[in-house]
């Protein structure tokens, strides 16, 4: 009995070890993150590029060009489809550290020429040229094997991180600069100047880790019969840099994965592969519907009635709450999931677009409108902070880099067709009654059709993807 009770309690045998277990993977994985960090940096580059074709740009001199001038506004998005669709080839076919060395560079020069000749149209227009090639090369790569690179426990944030984050990142440092340079501060250089220096520090960066820690996909060694140095890439994506159980169990999964695509054929995986390109171009379209010239009009058309002059602050909630709810969801992606998220997201987003539209235009509610506009904006980066995931997991091996590829390009397409369009103010409001509908359809359908993919394998997620109907949270 005495010696029963010196026994110490029994300690929770749950909460120490879900920390240690999160902090062990993410000190044992990060190499997994530094494989691909140079895409980061371009995607980053490449949103400072999209806020700024945005018309989120009112600090440039060529702001009036990019209204009016049809070669400003579509420069960008027809390289980075050029891009895609040269990505779309390479991917599983080439080694992909020469294009990511290729890229960095590309965004170096693109920064180079913002930084050296800012009022010069044709300058510009070029340097938006290279920065939409470098991102449409990198973005197809990057996305079709960030799934690939990382281990299934934390796929969901490696590959939202990549993405989303990057992407949401680059649009914050652009709506930053552009505040303070409403901010009218002293100081000696022009803005697009100050574009170019983030480029070229990106591109630096990019650079510098493609040339040192960038790391091929296995499952592409695989797929090129090269057993030996697939086990080489696996014992570097991980650490200790070692070949152990753990390794060659990864090894063994995707050699499962490549096995059962040599299997399919390409009616097959295109018949797998359609019910996920129709899922993920709603999803994605819904977030290129929620940062464009329409979004901008309103946020300045909303502002400016509140105060005399525009000021910067608006700027600066505006991008801060768009960063803020897609930062908060990266970490829930492996744990929470993806469909919550997504699915709690794009009903928030419906609901304040909904409100912003009810209150648009009615100067004793316009605060409260602009509210609504930022509180619409925190929402699309929860909502859309998984889509970056379902792209990695969503589609056949076999035709994975080509749909990839495909769900972009409408994407760049539909940007290119709404950045020149300048709508009313009756325009303002039904585009927002408009989005808040599409949102308020694609939760409802969501709740049936969009499947849930945390910790499972690859090919699970594209047999998830593969059905009509998923029901299961």
């Amino acid at each position: 009995m005495s010696a029963k009770k010196c026994e110490p309690p029994p300690q929770d045998p749950i909460a120490t070890p879900q920390k240690a277990t999160f902090l062990r993977l993410g000190h044992k994985n990060h190499s997994q993150w530094n494989a691909l960090g140079s895409a980061s940096f371009i995607l980053i580059s490449g949103g400072m590029s999209l806020a700024w074709g945005a018309g989120f740009a009112v600090h440039s001199a060529h702001r009036e060009q990019l209204l009016l001038t049809v070669h400003m506004q579509i420069a960008w998005y027809i390289t980075a489809i050029l891009g895609a669709l040269f990505g779309a080839f390479y991917t599983h076919r080439l080694p992909q550290q020469p294009i990511y060395i290729f890229a960095s560079c590309l965004v170096m020069a693109s920064g180079i020429l913002f930084l050296a000749w800012p009022e010069c149209p044709g300058a510009i227009i070029a340097a938006r040229y290279l920065d939409g090639l470098a991102n449409g090369l990198v973005f197809v790569p990057a996305l079709s094997t960030v799934g690939e690179i990382g281990v299934n426990e934390i796929r969901g944030l490696l590959a939202s991180t990549v993405e989303q984050l990057s992407s949401n990142t680059g649009i914050l440092m652009q709506l930053l600069y552009t505040a303070v340079w409403q901010a009218d501060w002293n100081v000696v250089i022009v803005a697009d100047q100050v574009h170019g220096v983030l480029s070229i520090i990106y591109g630096v960066i990019a650079l510098a880790l493609s040339v040192t820690l960038c790391v091929e996909s296995p499952v592409h060694l695989l797929m090129r019969s090269n057993e030996q140095r697939a086990v080489v890439a696996l014992r570097h994506l991980q650490r200790p840099y070692m070949v152990t159980s753990e390794t060659l169990l990864r090894l063994d999964e995707h050699k499962q994965y490549v096995a059962a695509y040599r299997e399919m054929c390409l009616g097959t995986s295109l018949r797998k592969g359609y019910p996920s390109v129709i899922k993920l171009l709603a999803l994605r379209l819904l977030g290129i519907l929620c940062l464009n010239f329409i979004i901008c009009c309103a946020l300045y058309e909303t502002a400016s009635q509140l105060v005399s002059s525009f000021h910067a602050w608006p700027y600066v909630v505006f991008g801060v709450l768009r960063f803020s709810g897609c930062f908060f969801v990266v970490v829930l992606m492996d744990t929470t999931g993806r469909k919550k998220p997504t699915l709690f997201g794009t009903f928030s987003t419906g609901a304040f677009a909904i409100a912003f539209a009810n209150l648009f235009g009615r100067t004793p509610n316009m605060i409260t409108a602009l509210v609504m506009l930022f509180g619409l904006q925190f929402f699309v980066g929860v909502g859309q902070c998984a889509s970056a995931v379902y792209l990695t997991e969503a589609f056949p091996l076999g035709i994975k880099p080509h749909l990839v590829a495909m769900v972009y390009i409408m994407e760049l397409i539909t940007r290119l067709l709404l950045c020149s369009f300048a709508p009313s103010i009756d325009g303002i409001t039904n585009y927002f009654h408009v989005l808040g509908g599409l949102s308020m359809v694609f939760f409802l359908l969501g709740i049936f059709c969009l499947p849930e993919t945390r910790l499972v394998t690859l090919a699970e997620a594209q047999i998830k993807f593969s059905k009509w109907f998923n029901k299961d949270f």
